[in-house]
């Protein structure tokens, strides 16, 4: 799906995670959406809050974020980083996602939604069994590394069997990240690992995905997605073509045209 500009896109999915909602709203189940940090779904989560001061009814979303930062604990093991620094994937979700939502939902006098799930490094197979055990993933969104292809956090040559885990930051990684967070000054800055849904957490416990592309610094990463059927391993991005349903949505600048 090609679409003119990032503010296109935004509204376009976020129509979609809305139609989807009123799709199970029989069910009476917690809605999962697979959520990125960063830039490239902002439009999206901007969009979603407009629709719910607008009164659409997003009570029931859980907002599932891919990954997040960790560093060492002092006692030889990682943790989190903590939630209050900007560049926090669990901050992020509150301050950029639910946040902006709730504040809609007050102006129109509808219930928030409230839940931040982030995977845990001292028991990373405990989110894959949280997510599987609430029915999986109704619709995640994901998002690709402008120079390496990276998903989550699973850098290239991540195994298709991988699910959530702890991982080494790689150079290029790292360094798109400095581009998102203007706080990342300099490399050392930027942490070193984190923790990540897998490839197969993705494609496995997903019913639903969407791979959005936006800028034209995503030319070569709507490139190599546009043009896969099989999970890439040197581009972990393309695990979206093995996925439940799959949507790609990209803006003009992305697709080069």
């Amino acid at each position: 799906m090609l679409l003119p500009d990032a503010d296109a896109v935004g509204d376009t999915v976020a129509q979609m995670v809305l139609d989807r909602l009123d799709a199970t709203a029989g069910s009476g189940k917690p809605f999962l959406l697979g959520c990125p940090g960063g830039r490239t779904a902002a439009s999206t989560y901007q969009a979603l809050a407009r629709r719910s001061a607008g009164g659409a009814d997003l009570s029931r979303v859980v907002v599932v974020m891919m990954d997040e930062y960790v560093v060492p604990d002092g006692d030889g093991g990682l943790r989190r980083v903590d939630p209050d620094e900007s560049y926090s994937c669990l901050g992020f979700g509150r301050r950029e996602i639910l946040d902006p939502i709730a504040a809609g939902c007050r102006e129109a006098g509808t219930t928030p939604p409230t839940e931040v799930w982030v995977p845990d490094p001292a028991d990373p197979a405990a989110y894959d069994a949280k997510i599987e055990a609430a029915g999986g993933i109704d619709l995640f969104l994901l998002a690709s590394g402008a120079s390496d292809g990276h998903i989550a956090f699973n850098q290239p040559g991540t195994p298709r069997s991988t699910r959530t885990h702890v991982t080494p930051l790689g150079l290029a990684t790292r360094r798109d990240n400095m581009e998102t967070f203007p706080e990342f000054t300099s490399l050392d800055l930027v942490p070193e690992h984190g923790v990540s849904v897998g490839v197969d957490t993705i494609a496995g416990l997903s019913h639903e995905v969407v791979m959005i592309v936006c800028g034209e610094h995503k030319q070569h990463a709507f490139d190599r997605l546009a043009s896969a059927d099989v999970y890439e391993p040197d581009w972990p991005a393309t695990v979206a073509v093995e996925c439940k349903n799959p949507t790609l949505v990209a803006d003009s600048a992305a697709a080069g045209r």
